[in-house]
């Protein structure tokens, strides 16, 4: 019988997926969460323009550049799930990644906006100011 061992390169792999399902939420998954009625916090970090066209229900609009500047509104202790325009976005992956590096629990949307309609998820509308836009507290 053969011994089989696992390549460093296939350890890192699995590392690296096993993180993906952790800290990855699909929108079925969020949308669940929603509607069993979950503590989760939602950040778009799309434009103030297309945000108030349709965003999913609960989100509030952040400015990835005031991120930072808007982590004190934010419960460190509840999941905080972000998203931006589509797959191709990293604005979503680099706002976890400023958010994790300050303690916040937190979760990306794979596949953003584009993936949540285009699995006909349910969508508000905003008219009105966002976090992104200037001068405008969402605190």
């Amino acid at each position: 019988m053969a011994v089989e061992t696992v390549s460093k390169e296939s350890i890192k792999a699995a590392e690296h997926f096993q993180a993906k399902l952790n800290f990855e939420s699909n929108p079925y998954a969020l949308k669940g969460a929603l509607d069993k009625g979950e503590k989760v916090q939602i950040i778009d970090l799309r434009t103030p323009e297309l945000f108030a066209q349709g965003h999913v229900p609960g989100a509030i609009n952040v400015d990835y550049e005031k991120l930072e500047q808007y982590l004190p509104n934010i419960d460190a202790s509840t999941t905080t799930v972000v998203y931006c325009y589509s797959l191709l976005c990293s604005l979503a992956t680099k706002a976890a990644l400023v958010l994790a590096q300050h303690g916040y629990k937190v979760k990306e949307l794979a596949g953003g906006w584009d993936s949540w309609v285009e699995h006909e998820m349910p969508t508000e509308k905003t008219k009105g100011s966002s976090c992104s836009t200037s001068g405008h507290s969402c605190a």
